[in-house]
């Protein structure tokens, strides 16, 4: 018998960890000192990479991001369409 490839799979978008939640370098950018990267309505940077082409929020499964940040972010995001940052719709 021959043996079979092994089908290469596509990467599970879902094995990501939460950019929020991880620790990182300080200096590196990131809020604090501590590591952790901060959710902030004025901050645009951080936000712009949670919403589409189109304005919409971006989906936890596609993110990586944790509910508890998902939520902040949902809140940022329209604290920061309300006051004009960032629009509605394209």
């Amino acid at each position: 018998m021959a043996t079979q490839k092994q089908q290469q799979r596509r990467p599970d978008p879902r094995s990501k960890k939460c950019p929020f939640c991880q620790p990182g370098p300080s200096g590196s950018g990131r809020a604090g000192g501590k590591g952790a990267l901060s959710i902030d309505y004025k901050d645009y940077p951080v936000l712009k990479p949670y919403t589409d082409y189109f304005g919409n929020i971006r989906n936890r499964y596609y993110t990586g991001v944790c509910l508890r940040h998902q939520k902040m972010l949902r809140l940022a995001i329209e604290r920061a369409r309300f006051m004009g940052m960032i629009a509605y719709r394209k």
